[in-house]
């Protein structure tokens, strides 16, 4: 299966996003949900058990737990906020307890360290690197590969038709006429740094109102690249799925 940070829409897997915090030994343990993905197939309750413990290089950098469901036989991966299926980086910066990163840029700038990296570095005209520089993670086919993912997040990739780039401003809760226009832009001059700027200005008016990291979820599952987010409430113990309709419980 393609990566999300890779072009091609293609059917991806519903996937559990839950809050991971530190335990009595200092390692970040997850909040456990009470049912999975599977209970969006039938009416039969899920029996969950933690499968095992996945090592990360990438990513959340830190391992992630795998519940295996014995009802439906099945398995998958618990995901910290921010963090997505194949992501080798950050959609947004948030802590794994979900909590906001204090004394951090505004605006787009707060994208700093996310996929979106890329795209801002483009909008200041920043190249990254054409060769790779050991120890060096900024190269060129990296920030190409994100900045093309940046902008269908953003609904500014080319090709998108104009019931899903209205379905994606949905989404990002953004005003339709803002992407056509830097859409507009971006195809009459298609540079790197034109898509950056186009990205940025996105992001800018995006940060402006509620709820950045469900409303980028929201949009990047509507582009094709992950499958639909679930989020676990321990408040009220339902599975939630974030898409541009609102918000939405699993059964069970």
């Amino acid at each position: 299966m393609q990566g999300c940070h890779e072009s091609g829409v293609t059917v991806r897997r519903p996937f559990v996003i839950t809050l991971y915090s530190a335990g009595v030994s200092g390692v970040l343990e997850p909040a456990l949900p009470e049912v999975g993905p599977c209970s969006w197939r039938d009416r039969e309750a899920c029996a969950l058990c933690v499968d095992h413990v996945r090592e990360r290089k990438t990513g959340p950098c830190f391992p992630l737990t795998v519940l295996m469901c014995e009802t439906h036989g099945v398995g998958f991966t618990l995901y910290p906020p921010g963090h997505v299926p194949y992501g080798r980086t950050a959609v947004a910066t948030v802590a794994p307890d979900g909590g906001v990163i204090l004394d951090g840029p505004s605006g787009a700038e707060a994208f700093e360290g996310t996929v979106f990296a890329a795209a801002l570095s483009a909008s200041e005209g920043v190249a990254w690197d054409r060769e790779r520089p050991g120890g060096s993670k900024r190269w060129w086919g990296t920030q190409w590969r994100r900045l093309a993912v940046a902008l269908r997040i953003c609904g500014l990739a080319p090709g998108i038709g104009e019931a899903e780039r209205e379905a994606l401003a949905a989404a990002l809760g953004v005003q339709l006429l803002l992407l056509r226009e830097q859409a507009w832009r971006t195809a009459a001059a298609p540079g790197y740094r034109r898509r950056g700027q186009a990205v940025r200005a996105v992001l800018e008016r995006l940060t402006q109102g509620p709820c950045v990291l469900s409303r980028l979820m929201a949009s990047g599952h509507l582009a094709g690249l992950w499958g639909a987010p679930l989020w676990w409430e321990t408040q009220t113990g339902r599975l939630r799925c974030w898409s541009f309709r609102g918000v939405q419980a699993a059964p069970g």
